[in-house]
């Protein structure tokens, strides 16, 4: 009876880890996530580069704005201008196996909203903000 015991326990434990191991080799990617971030004036873009996970490097990135606010800090002084960009990663949902880094350029030409701050969101909300003028 106490070989018994002790089989079911390790069977238990094997399946255990099986599951472990299964579940562990489908997570999909987290987030993705900022690794450096600047204005070019010289282009007038924001120069973004993403870090990812996936099972291959082919991500696209699309931009999404948001409405210009007024933000005011300060009775007395003007408001300061905000608008959030949210960068979407058409694959979000890709198996994180491998880690990858894409460049992403965001125009700012015809923007209305300056000078400003820009709030760059990826899923899930991480976020980074950078001035423009």
């Amino acid at each position: 009876m106490r070989v018994s015991a002790l089989r079911r326990k390790r069977l238990s434990g094997r399946l255990i880890i099986a599951a472990v191991a299964m579940v562990t080799v489908s997570i999909p990617a987290m987030a993705d996530a900022f690794g450096s971030a600047h204005y070019d004036p010289k282009s007038d873009q924001l120069i973004v580069t993403m870090l990812y996970e996936g099972t291959n490097p082919s991500h696209h990135f699309s931009i999404q704005w948001g409405p210009c606010r007024k933000m005011f800090t300060q009775l007395h002084e003007p408001p300061h201008k905000v608008i959030e960009v949210e960068i979407v990663d058409d694959q979000g949902n890709d198996a994180a196996t491998k880690s990858y880094t894409k460049v992403v350029r965001v125009p700012l030409a015809g923007m209305s909203c300056r000078p400003s701050s820009v709030v760059l969101r990826t899923q899930p909300n991480i976020t980074i903000s950078l001035d423009i003028p």
